[in-house]
């Protein structure tokens, strides 16, 4: 992690003399951490109680304020180890101290395969100009050919950027 916020900010050179709050242009690696309280049921299975999930992702910008994102997660305290992937948008509302919604389209893929909306509420605090430190909170839902999914999260992480495409 070191390395992608040293080379994120040797990439935003310039951001850093101007110390700029805003993600025009903005690239940037997401990492967090969270725990989910989750029921699934499927068709001979299911997967019921309180997992931890470390997540790793991205965003690219369309606009001042939306972004595209996309992560990965890997969860665990259950029988198996989850995966899911996100898809989506992240709206941020601030300057230096952000309001962010996150909606995504959230494919589950172990341990019961299902597809589904998640949206998240957060809040975000730019600790520099290239780095972000932010809290949220998500439902989920999910179907699938086997079963349905639903799931409450919550989660911190930091979000480093590079202003490369501006």
């Amino acid at each position: 992690m070191r390395r992608w916020v040293l080379a994120l900010t040797v990439l935003a050179g310039p951001a850093v003399a101007q110390e700029r709050w805003d993600h025009q242009g903005a690239l940037s690696l997401l990492a967090g951490f969270g725990v989910e309280g989750r029921a699934s049921i499927g068709v001979g299975q299911s997967d019921r109680g309180v997992r931890l999930f470390p997540e790793l992702g991205g965003t690219f910008p369309l606009s001042a304020r939306w972004h595209l994102k996309g992560a990965g997660r890997l969860s665990f305290l259950g029988p198996v180890v989850g995966l899911s992937f996100l898809a989506g948008v992240r709206s941020l509302y601030g300057e230096r101290f952000k309001t962010f919604f996150d909606l995504d389209l959230n494919v589950h893929a172990l341990p019961i395969v299902t597809i589904g909306p998640r949206v998240a509420f957060g809040v975000q605090y730019e600790l520099f100009s290239v780095l972000g430190a932010f809290a949220a909170a998500g439902v989920q839902f999910g179907v699938g050919p086997a079963g349905g999914r639903i799931g409450f999260e919550v989660m911190i992480g930091l979000q480093a950027r590079t202003y490369l495409l501006e």
